[in-house]
């Protein structure tokens, strides 16, 4: 059985399913024991500054930049090295962060990386749509001094493209749910209400599912729908 097919938490030919998988043994929906998430996460740290990384982070694999990016609630895009090296340097710091490993020298080395990105893009905007909500979905976990305010200010680039029917021109629907979902301020339950009405009529599709994809768009739908 191949390494993709398998239930281990560490996938050598894919930083993306690896991070992917330690996420969802976080949140209980695959089994995991300490051994080997430590082994996930040691490979992830191993990765810091390799060739290819954004801004000192993580670096993706081969197979990872020959497929492109999927992200957890399923959008997918082929053939975009930049967003695809950016997205999953940022969920792998995220990921470092959550599992307590922000310690480690490689993880200390990623953080000033994520530093400079966020002095260099105070606004919270973060070059694109694509790119912004994964730029504030870590944010939302460092702890730096103005990190809350640059989360804010991008969390309002986000109500700024709200459009008629409680989506964001632009910004992928359902990532950013989940996005807003793990963030607890005002501004971020403002646009989860923004999307409430939609996201009641989309939450049965996904609701239930053990997919994935399923499972992470059922995140963001029900805090939408829990902010109504």
């Amino acid at each position: 059985m191949s390494d993709i097919l398998s239930s281990r938490l560490l996938v050598p030919e894919s930083l993306q399913e690896t991070v992917y998988r330690l996420e969802e043994a976080r949140l209980g929906f695959r089994k995991s024991s300490d051994s080997e998430v430590k082994e996930a996460l040691d490979w992830v740290l191993g990765r810091q500054g390799l060739r290819g990384s954004y801004r000192n982070l993580f670096a993706p694999t081969e197979k990872d930049m020959s497929e492109g990016l999927q992200r957890l609630t399923g959008e997918q895009y082929r053939r975009r090295g930049a967003l695809t090296r950016h997205v999953l340097g940022e969920e792998s710091l995220r990921a470092v962060i959550l599992w307590n490993r922000e310690s480690h020298p490689s993880a200390a080395k990623a953080l000033e990386g994520f530093r400079e990105m966020m002095d260099s893009h105070q606004d919270g905007f973060y070059c694109c749509y694509n790119c912004t909500p994964a730029f504030l979905r870590t944010l939302s976990v460092v702890n730096f001094g103005k990190s809350d305010e640059i989360l804010d200010r991008g969390i309002g680039h986000i109500k700024r493209k709200r459009t008629p029917d409680g989506k964001w021109r632009g910004f992928p629907f359902y990532y950013t749910l989940l996005t807003l979902s793990g963030v607890d301020t005002s501004s971020a339950k403002a646009e989860l209400k923004h999307g409430g009405k939609a996201a009641q009529k989309l939450i049965k599709r996904y609701e239930g599912g053990v997919d994935r994809t399923s499972r992470f768009k059922t995140i963001g739908l029900e805090a939408a729908v829990n902010a109504l």
